[in-house]
């Protein structure tokens, strides 16, 4: 009896292989970045080392039907890369840029594909359809180089996300000149032909940018603060949604992103599932991916024939040519800075996933040698070096210039206490406190438990402190620092609000059932005792349904709101949040201040497009919300303590009008900070 297990190659043991895999992934990045090389580029050098045309540890077969192991994660890794792409586009920038990223998308397409086609005719004696294809390769590109510019936090420069759209139009016209391609060689040129294919990605375009956002709507508000069911909900809708489009005649990568831009409401940037998606795509899939294009080099045939190495190199001026010129040309247009336009070179340049698609199929067809795939791959890995080295070089002085830039000055930091005592809504306000978070903080997020000093203390704070740990869990899940806290007091509002004294807090949010009786002045004993004990801004919060599924996002700015000194910090964190949630604005306001409070709001960063709804007078608010006010409707309302300059009678009452008017809808009143935060 042998205890040593036994050990052939090419690899056939499934956890030896998934060992291997791992331990690359953990390594490969780590040894190229001493020589100054990006880790995704390791991944693919180590996916060549380890194949079969060098040490042949792991056997892949790209011809394989169905797909072998590796073709299997590589494909799934591959979805996973277009799939995040697509939730991760600003939506709201990209419907402000989508006549830049037509226009990009269409001269980064055509000017490397005119020119291939020139040469791959007149010089390399192809075939039209081998030149044809060949065009759509060198003009298509992969957002190999889209992990450094997120981890950079350039996802909503404008050149990024200008680029980011023209993905979607060159891999749909590279792919949709594989269509007309294979369709010519395979004999169906019919009108009829076309026609069911247009009306077939018609219909799949509306049903998945239609009907994918309210089945997800509808999944979120009905199954809540359930990580791993979320998360398996997502990689359900992208695998289908890959599916169908290779069904209606597109290449799955399409239907992976357009179903990244179809969830992307749901998923906000700062939320802690945007956070798992980009954990596990980062340390699993996009890995498996990157390894699969170097299991596709064949590292012998390199050293057979120079005519490969000639290939490879015409093909690398090609697209270096071509992309390099596009990218000139659309930061002279649109004035973005070198380093800019370094940066939309860097990320267009690289080509991996319809290059590999129309090659695979190309070969498949007799339209391409075996010489010429080997070509491609190595194009395929020199492009995706030089990407990654140009976007991680320029992307580092378009951050820093970023940094550079006038942001919005506080006498204070920002630190936002958040008092949980009810766990059932803990999880949405802490999603609410990341949405409101500025990305460039250093300060973590405060919950905070009050105990009741009483019989027994000991063991009620021993419960709390297990429930805290939770807390800290969605932080580190959102990547957000979360500082736990536990008090005791006899009465609730005054430990609050001794813990934000303490912790110097400039804002809090706090829960509400929505519930008052008669008697109590606003809110109830507690909320109102807390305002009354604390001078910081203050989130009262409704929560019905979670934060991602809000749609609109309606401020309602009370007469002379600006006279209070927390309204342009109040004005940012909304806007911010609206920002985030990828939210339509609202702002309803008195309609003889409408002009003054347009001019004060509109000067809080960032900058969202607002809509402005302005009511004759106070006295008629309630009638005008129902204009714009609907299911998906998050409501902000702006209000004052008692005795401030902007405070008034009728605000009292706000909160339990829109309590009772709204019963379905969440919101938030916010009571003005009485510090000046803004400078």
């Amino acid at each position: 009896m042998s205890f040593v297990p036994e050990m052939t190659f090419p690899l056939s043991d499934p956890v030896l292989i998934f060992a291997l895999l791992m331990a690359l992934i953990f390594i490969a990045p780590q040894v190229v970045k001493r020589f100054k090389i990006p880790g995704i580029v390791g991944l693919i050098v180590a996916g060549a080392i380890i194949g079969p045309s060098m040490l042949n540890l792991i056997e892949h077969n790209p011809d394989a039907t169905p797909p072998d192991f590796m073709g299997l994660l590589g494909t799934a890794g591959l979805m996973y890369l277009m799939f995040q792409a697509g939730l991760s586009l600003d939506l709201a920038r990209f419907n402000q840029l989508k006549g830049r990223s037509l226009g990009f998308g269409l001269i980064s397409f055509f000017v490397p594909q005119i020119l291939t086609v020139t040469v791959a005719l007149l010089v390399l004696d192809f075939s039209i359809e081998a030149a044809f294809l060949l065009g759509s390769i060198i003009g298509s590109h992969t957002l190999i180089a889209y992990p450094i510019v997120a981890k950079l936090g350039l996802v909503k420069n404008t050149a990024v996300t200008m680029t980011l759209g023209g993905t979607l139009v060159t891999d749909t016209l590279s792919l949709s000149i594989l269509a007309i391609v294979v369709a010519s060689l395979l004999g169906d040129t019919s009108v009829g032909f076309w026609l069911t294919f247009v009306v077939m990605v018609g219909v799949f375009v509306f049903v998945v940018l239609w009907g994918l956002p309210r089945l997800g709507y509808l999944f979120f508000r009905t199954v809540r603060n359930k990580p791993e069911v979320e998360f398996g909900f997502l990689l359900t809708v992208l695998f289908v949604t890959a599916w169908l489009a290779e069904f209606v005649g597109l290449a799955p990568i399409i239907g992976a992103f357009v179903a990244g831009l179809a969830m992307n409401r749901l998923v906000p940037g700062q939320g802690t599932i945007m956070a798992r998606v980009q954990f596990i795509g980062q340390a699993l899939f996009i890995p498996f991916f990157l390894i699969y294009v170097g299991l596709l080099i064949d590292v012998g045939a390199l050293f057979e024939s120079v005519d490969i190495w000639i290939l490879a190199a015409t093909l690398v001026a090609l697209v270096s040519v071509g992309k390099l010129t596009a990218a000139k040309v659309v930061q002279r247009i649109f004035d973005y800075t070198p380093a800019e336009g370094w940066v939309i070179y860097g990320l267009s340049v690289p080509q991996a996933a319809a290059t590999l698609a129309v090659t695979l199929v190309g070969y498949e067809l007799g339209v391409f040698e075996t010489e010429l795939v080997n070509a491609v791959v190595l194009m395929i890995l020199v492009s995706c070096i030089l990407g990654s080295s140009l976007v991680e070089k320029f992307g580092l002085e378009v951050a820093h210039r970023q940094e550079m830039e006038p942001a919005m000055d506080r006498e204070r930091p920002e630190r936002i206490l958040v008092p949980v005592a009810n766990p059932e809504t803990s999880d949405d306000l802490m999603e609410m406190a990341f949405l409101m978070r500025d990305s460039d903080s250093e300060e973590p997020i405060y919950p905070l438990m009050v105990v009741r000093e009483g019989s027994k203390t000991d063991e009620r704070v021993q419960v709390k402190h297990q429930r805290m740990e939770h807390a800290v869990m969605r932080g580190a899940e959102a990547g957000v620092p979360v500082k736990p806290l536990t008090r005791i007091d006899m009465n609730p509002a005054y430990g609050i609000a001794r813990t934000a004294r303490e912790e110097q807090a400039s804002m809090i949010l706090i829960g509400w059932s929505g519930k008052v009786s008669a008697r109590e002045r606003i809110f109830g004993s507690v909320l109102d005792q807390l305002l009354d004990e604390t001078r910081q801004a203050v989130f009262v919060n409704r929560i019905n349904y979670p934060p991602n599924t809000m749609r609109n996002v309606v401020v309602i700015i009370p007469p002379f709101a600006e006279r209070s000194p927390g309204f342009f910090e109040a004005a940012h964190d909304i806007k911010l949040m609206a920002s985030r949630l990828d939210a339509n604005l609202h702002v309803v306001c008195v309609e003889e201040y409408l002009e003054h409070d347009k001019e004060f709001f509109e000067s809080v960063t960032p900058h969202v497009e607002t809509e402005y709804a302005p009511v004759p007078t106070w006295s008629e608010l309630q009638n005008h919300l129902d204009e714009v006010v609907d299911d998906h409707t998050l409501i902000a309302a702006l209000s004052a303590r008692p005795g401030t300059a902007p405070w008034f009678p009728e605000l009292d009452g706000l909160p339990r009008t829109l309590a009772a008017r709204y019963p379905k809808n969440s919101f938030t009143v916010v009571f003005l900070s009485d510090f000046t935060t803004t400078g």
